[in-house]
């Protein structure tokens, strides 16, 4: 992997729910089962063996979306529609061990939803079409589930639509700046 990765989550979450996450501190993952099937079906060069799991060292997990926010090259923008938080991140990362903070600030996000309350988060290849899957996180139940799908094309092709369609709003609202 050598070309930048874009972030999507979408999650149903109450404003009352998204402010409480936001004004709690990040925290670090424990390493898990699920966190090691999902390390192992990784395919990255010089990899490692997954030992922790940091956590964004911010005040507040606001805090760390301010920053994601304000970074001019990631372009991130974050939107609440219909009962769902959306976050979008178009250059995220293109490393693995980069994402790591991320996956578990998804995870604890998580944790911060209702019971029945489901939402999806995935960093991909929308920008260069290989079609690569660097994570697929599954929230359901107030955990968020790692799986092992590797390509846009495992993803459910409503999903990736709709994601694909944010990007591209985001991406002709910077055309407009122009």
């Amino acid at each position: 992997m050598s070309e930048q990765c874009s972030l999507y989550i979408k999650v149903r979450i109450s404003k009352e729910d998204l402010d409480t996450f936001l004004k709690a501190r990040p925290i670090a993952s424990t390493i898990n089962s699920n966190w090691l099937e999902w390390w192992d079906s990784r395919v990255m060069h010089s990899k490692m063996d997954l030992k922790n799991i940091p956590a964004y060292i911010v005040p507040t997990n606001g805090d760390f979306l301010e920053d994601i926010l304000e970074d001019k090259y990631i372009v991130a923008r974050q939107a609440y529609k219909d009962g769902y938080w959306y976050l979008l991140g178009l250059q995220f990362s293109e490393n693995y061990t980069e994402i790591l903070p991320m996956i578990s600030w998804i995870k604890d996000l998580a944790a911060h939803l209702e019971p029945d309350a489901k939402g999806v988060a995935f960093i991909y290849d929308y920008l260069w079409g290989d079609k690569t899957v660097m994570a697929y996180i599954e929230i359901s139940e107030k955990l968020g589930k790692l799986s092992r799908t590797s390509r846009t094309t495992e993803i459910n092709q409503e999903v990736l639509k709709e994601a694909n369609e944010m990007f591209e709003i985001l991406l002709n609202s910077l055309e407009d700046k122009d």
